[in-house]
């Protein structure tokens, strides 16, 4: 405060912050991370790393370079200030940000900015569901390569999952091994399943799908039957052994399972059902 004016003081402590930032090495480690990717140069005009406001705000885009040659982009990964408190997690989180910015770089990927609904809910849903595709496709490739990234096939699979809860779960584990696997999707591909989900179930299509044993339910006393949809504190165990009940309940419930529980009042009925016929 001595040493310069009021109106020079903002510049002047920048410099600090920024001398205190190189002498904690942050400078290093980000470009060690853009080393790793020499398919950068000679297509972006440089990159820099600029402050999130909060973690939506987080993630990579290209912009105009400057004073570079025209239709030339520059890559801007912006990160929230606390990322640099954990370099292990930094290092991950630049590595997946810059393969996205990889692929908008990319002519094979033939990434557009552009709207992606015809309304607000529209877009916000088949935004998501995009983002999603592309984070498979990203984490993927950067895990066959031996490369660390911020999320695992069993993650990433949640994320895909919780998308669409309708569709069977052996159709989205062989769907989901496709896009893990993947090595050449495209943004009009993406855009094409985040919109349609038929075409993410056209991918299973040929597979050979296996189907998923459903792991056993805590099914507590005083819980609703899934087939009379009254509580109950009589659940029959070990149904499944009784194949003839089985198939009975399965023709009036075709999605019900043996693990999905059934009252004593109800197999007794269906018992009364098959002695009677």
């Amino acid at each position: 405060y001595e040493n310069f004016p009021s109106d020079e003081r903002p510049s002047q402590f920048k410099k600090i912050e920024w001398a205190f930032f190189k002498k904690l090495e942050f400078p290093k480690v980000i470009k060690e991370i853009f080393d790793e990717f020499p398919e950068l140069e000679g297509k972006a005009a440089g990159g820099v790393v600029a402050k999130a406001v909060n973690p939506f705000d987080e993630g990579s885009y290209l912009t105009k370079g400057m004073n570079q040659e025209a239709g030339q982009k520059r890559i801007v990964v912006k990160l929230l200030p606390d990322r640099f408190q954990e370099i292990s997690y930094l290092r991950k989180l630049v590595r997946h940000e810059l393969m996205h910015a990889s692929d908008m770089l990319s002519e094979s990927y033939g990434y557009r900015d552009e709207r992606l609904g015809g309304n607000p809910m529209e877009e916000s849903i088949v935004k998501e569901r995009y983002s999603t595709f592309w984070d498979i496709f990203v984490d993927g490739r950067l895990i066959r390569k031996g490369r660390e990234t911020i999320s695992d096939k069993e993650s990433r699979y949640r994320e895909f999952e919780s998308l669409y809860k309708k569709i069977p779960d052996e159709v989205k584990i062989a769907v989901f091994d496709v896009l893990w696997q993947e090595e050449s999707l495209t943004h009009d591909k993406i855009l094409r399943l985040a919109k349609d989900v038929n075409e993410v179930i056209k991918i299973s299509e040929g597979l050979p799908v296996r189907q998923i044993l459903k792991k056993k339910k805590n099914i507590f006393p005083g819980a609703q039957c899934p087939l009379c949809q009254f509580r109950t504190y009589h659940w029959v165990e070990n149904i499944e052994q009784d194949a003839y009940l089985v198939d009975a309940i399965k023709k009036d419930f075709p999605r019900w399972e043996p693990v999905d529980g059934v009252c004593g009042q109800c197999i007794e009925a269906y018992k009364v059902r098959i002695t009677v016929c």
